[in-house]
């Protein structure tokens, strides 16, 4: 099994991960006209706002810190963010889809570097993030009929 120091860190990462969306989620979902897609993003910012409460306990529990922001890789995909929701919905909710996309394989890929308990929470999280991922699917396609 990993060492503590190294779950942490790893756990940190991924609690990166989750600061970063819910950041662009909260920044975005205003931006937006369409009503139904910013009940979506409104959602899917809570449920990552619970992720990253939940991780951030995880790593307490662990006796470590948990990080407080996404840093400048976090501002940088906010700044993005917003200029891809300026044009339209579609825009957004590719690059939405590729982050989502990109933090589920973060999960994956990390997955063997936990211990058990930190491992059923990260199944519980790719869960919810996988169920993201299809609506987004499903909307997407959607704005490629109303076109």
């Amino acid at each position: 099994m990993p060492d503590k120091q190294h779950i942490i860190d790893t756990l940190n990462e991924l609690l990166k991960g989750e600061l970063m969306a819910m950041n662009i989620y909260q920044e975005t979902d205003d931006m937006q006209g369409d009503e139904q897609v910013m009940a979506m993003l409104d959602r899917f910012a809570q449920d990552h706002e619970e992720h990253a409460k939940l991780l951030a306990d995880r790593i307490r529990e662990l006796g470590g810190t948990p990080i407080e922001t996404a840093g400048m890789a976090g501002a940088m995909v906010d700044l993005s963010s917003k200029v891809n929701a300026m044009m339209g919905p579609s825009h957004l909710l590719e690059q939405i889809y590729a982050g989502e996309d990109k933090g589920v394989h973060s999960y994956e890929d990390r997955i063997d570097e936990l211990d058990p308990e930190s491992q059923e929470l990260v199944k519980r999280i790719m869960r919810t993030d996988h169920d993201h991922l299809k609506l987004f699917k499903e909307r997407m396609e959607s704005e490629k009929q109303e076109h």
